[in-house]
């Protein structure tokens, strides 16, 4: 398999991340930030991959087949629609903008990929969760629960958009066709007036519902789900990747059984790496322009309510 030709623009703790994974998968060529800092550090890291400080500078002078783009959110549109009008295939950080229109524009290039980073779609425990759902019967409700500390950057944007948007799409992955019918939340703000620093939302998926609890003020890493159907229920850690299946074995009388069943992997596998392989080579992508967008609209919907 032939390697493409890439660039990865954003050189901060997570666009590092990226530029590691697309070295080892492709032959990145072109590296772009505005912080000369940051790309000196990077340029004596990654000797013979080309260093820019200006996008268009980039693009005019290599030929890359994809790009991933891991800045601010609130750049990712201007930046990705030079890419998109240069016919270069583009990889998008979750959210992928503030605006829902400046996200829905980008239809019209339907001649290029464009995927949404949700990278926890490309957690092995996510694939394991949904394998097991038809042994827990009809879902009725699914939780999340996601809490981080406050991350040191200006992105302005609020916990939903940084990290229950996660969830949100999780959720759609878990319920399959079904589609949310309606969502609202309770959100707090402690740092500022304006951007939400934890919230509760909820999902209304007709017959059945989501929650999701989210916040980035608890000095910890949280990252969890737990799926309930008719026949039990299933539980995942997203961070040690174990899955807890619960089900019952006699429910009748006055002591019911119930049966647990724990998995846990011997060897983790990166789900950064696993999103990029998809983004570059496979044929169908695994998470489209369209989940981006319902993603985004919903989460927007909650942050406006």
């Amino acid at each position: 398999m032939k390697k493409k030709r890439t660039a990865v623009i954003g050189a901060g703790w997570f666009g590092r991340a990226h530029i590691r994974n697309f070295n080892e998968l492709s032959e990145l060529v072109g590296i772009c930030d505005t912080n000369e800092f940051k790309l000196k550090q990077i340029s004596e890291e990654y000797e013979g991959v080309n260093i820019y400080n200006d996008v268009d500078d980039l693009i005019n002078n290599e030929n890359i087949d994809a790009v991933s783009i891991v800045t601010p959110p609130k750049y990712i549109p201007n930046i990705a629609k030079k890419f998109a009008r240069a016919g270069i295939d583009i990889l998008m950080e979750k959210p992928m903008a503030l605006k829902l229109e400046d996200l829905i524009s980008f239809k019209e290039f339907d001649n290029i990929r464009i995927m949404p980073g949700f990278i926890e779609l490309f957690n092995p425990v996510v694939e394991k969760v949904l394998s097991y759902i038809e042994q827990i019967g009809e879902i009725i409700s699914v939780a999340s629960k996601r809490v981080g500390l406050y991350p040191k950057r200006d992105w302005d944007m609020g916990v939903i958009l940084d990290l229950s948007i996660h969830d949100i799409y999780l959720q759609e992955k878990i319920f399959g066709d079904i589609e949310i019918k309606n969502a609202y939340g309770v959100k707090k703000c402690y740092k500022d007036s304006i951007h939400a620093d934890a919230a509760f939302i909820i999902l209304d998926f007709g017959k059945a519902i989501g929650q999701i609890e989210s916040n980035w003020l608890t000095p910890s890493k949280f990252r969890r789900i737990y799926v309930n159907g008719e026949f039990g229920g299933i539980s995942a850690d997203f961070i040690t990747q174990q899955i807890n299946i619960r089900t019952g074995i006699d429910l009748q009388g006055d002591h019911p059984i119930t049966k647990d069943t724990i998995f846990t992997p011997l060897k983790g596998d990166e789900p950064l790496k696993r999103e990029i392989h998809n983004f570059l080579y496979d044929k169908e992508q695994s998470v489209t322009l369209d989940d981006g967008i319902r993603a985004l609209e919903i989460a927007l919907k909650i942050v406006n309510s």
